[in-house]
């Protein structure tokens, strides 16, 4: 299936080969932390506009990985088929090839990127929170600025330059209110950049 998909004000042009849903092997480490970033508000869905967002994938390999579904951010716990395989992206065109039985993410241009410019990381959430965003923003040499109005959609020297000197961590983009991005050699690692990180905004109120 060859379409221009949409999702939310994002869109990319999207191969979906109808496949079996991925292995619980395959994403089991990214539903246990899914399920508790649902919790804290750091993946949803925006109710009045009916958008997702949070986006979780792990690597499978050089070039492949698994990532949530589009528009499962309403949903409390997944299941295998709302899990998707990306198999190729190419920046340049704005496509992506994936095997499934839903379309992946929106964002998986942006976890491509992240994986394509460092060969290390293997695990990538993308999280949403106004309030840790600022904080970020002041606080927080992780606050990249970008030339690009699509943020990591597109190759930005100063995103490219962090990433590929970093394992592990996390990062703002400052024209794309209210996304975070954290990224790890282990799902533990990702997650634990972002619970450091709210657990600190919340000891300053």
């Amino acid at each position: 299936m060859n379409k221009v998909h949409e999702e939310g004000i994002s869109k990319f042009r999207l191969t979906l080969k109808r496949a079996p849903a991925p292995e619980q092997n395959q994403f089991i480490a990214l539903e246990k932390w899914r399920a508790l970033l649902y919790r804290l508000g750091l993946v949803g869905e925006y109710p009045t506009k009916q958008i997702g967002y949070g986006t979780l994938s792990s690597r499978l390999n050089k070039k492949s990985f698994i990532i949530t579904g589009s528009q499962t951010g309403h949903l409390a716990h997944l299941q295998s088929h709302h899990y998707t395989r990306v198999i190729e992206c190419d920046l340049k065109r704005g496509s992506v090839t994936a095997e499934g039985l839903i379309p992946p993410s929106r964002e998986s241009l942006s976890h491509f990127e992240i994986y394509e410019t460092n060969p290390s990381i293997q695990f990538v959430f993308h999280v949403h929170h106004a309030e840790l965003w600022e904080f970020l923003k002041k606080t927080s040499q992780n606050s990249l600025a970008s030339s690009s109005p699509h943020g990591v959609l597109e190759t930005d020297m100063a995103i490219s330059e962090y990433i590929a000197q970093k394992n592990a961590g996390l990062f703002i983009v400052q024209n794309l209110k209210n996304e975070i991005f954290s990224f790890g050699c282990s799902a533990e690692e990702a997650g634990k950049n972002i619970l450091d990180l709210y657990r600190k905004l919340a000891v300053r109120h």
